[in-house]
């Protein structure tokens, strides 16, 4: 990786990890790491994989001593994220995970479910992937602008994610919710009026004060009930099952 390479790298890194309140998709941002956060427990020692993989702006979060994190992509769908500048170390359509049966000990997937055609497939292709008893950790969103289009099929309720999972043998360990009905609306207002500005000064200048009222604001109407049913997306960990284990129902709902 160049000098440039790693400038880039590094900056996509603070941009998900460390998002600011001046950018107007910091709540979405700040959604997916808390909840990350929360689940690095979840995560075992031993190869990990993440699947649509980007930049890998989770890799400093979620390796542990003596992990290894790879990351795998595919370039039909990449145009529309960071195109060239991935740092996959594989090239694969999800749908086709190129690796042998029980390889990882923990898979990542975040905010790619929406962009697969069969999304039943890549969930049973990472199932098949994982060791018996490894973890995937998987976000999808529920609320969320059309985006890297063509590419964008799908949204998901909590429901639905539970549906993929079980279908595949997992068994379901968290479900958080990414946000509330105050940062899903706050969220839907920058990403639709100040989201797509352009980049010359007078834009740039209006889109952070704009973000940065609106997120303070989304901060105090947060004290007021917010409702868990309206939310940005789910994150979820789940394991996999062995053979003719039954799947307990020890699920623990985050609100």
């Amino acid at each position: 990786m160049n000098d440039r390479s790693k400038d880039t790298a590094a900056a996509v890194e603070r941009e998900f990890l460390q998002p600011s309140k001046r950018r107007p998709h910091y709540l979405e941002r700040i959604s997916i790491v808390q909840a990350i956060r929360e689940l690095h427990h979840r995560v075992k020692p031993g190869l990990l994989l993440d699947v649509g993989c980007g930049m890998k702006p989770y890799e400093s979060l979620l390796t542990q001593r003596d992990s290894r994190y790879y990351g795998t992509d595919w370039p039909v769908t990449m145009e529309g994220s960071y195109g060239g500048s991935t740092r996959a170390d594989f090239f694969s359509d999800s749908m086709v995970l190129p690796f042998p049966e029980g390889t990882f000990d923990t898979i990542v997937s975040t905010q790619v479910l929406e962009h697969v055609r069969q999304p039943e497939i890549v969930i049973r292709e990472m199932a098949r992937i994982l060791k018996p008893n490894g973890i995937l950790i998987l976000s999808a969103p529920m609320t969320w602008p059309l985006h890297e289009e063509p590419h964008d099929y799908y949204r998901y309720t909590l429901h639905g994610l539970q549906h993929l999972l079980e279908e595949a043998d997992f068994e379901i360990l968290d479900e958080i919710p990414r946000g509330n009905n105050w940062t899903t609306m706050a969220q839907m207002f920058l990403d639709t009026q100040v989201g797509n500005l352009g980049r010359r000064l007078p834009e740039k200048i209006y889109t952070s004060l704009v973000s940065l009222a609106v997120n303070h604001a989304c901060s105090v109407a947060n004290l007021f009930k917010p409702v868990h049913r309206l939310c940005l997306g789910w994150v979820m960990t789940a394991r996999k099952t062995s053979a003719g284990e039954v799947p307990t129902a020890d699920v623990r709902h985050s609100l």
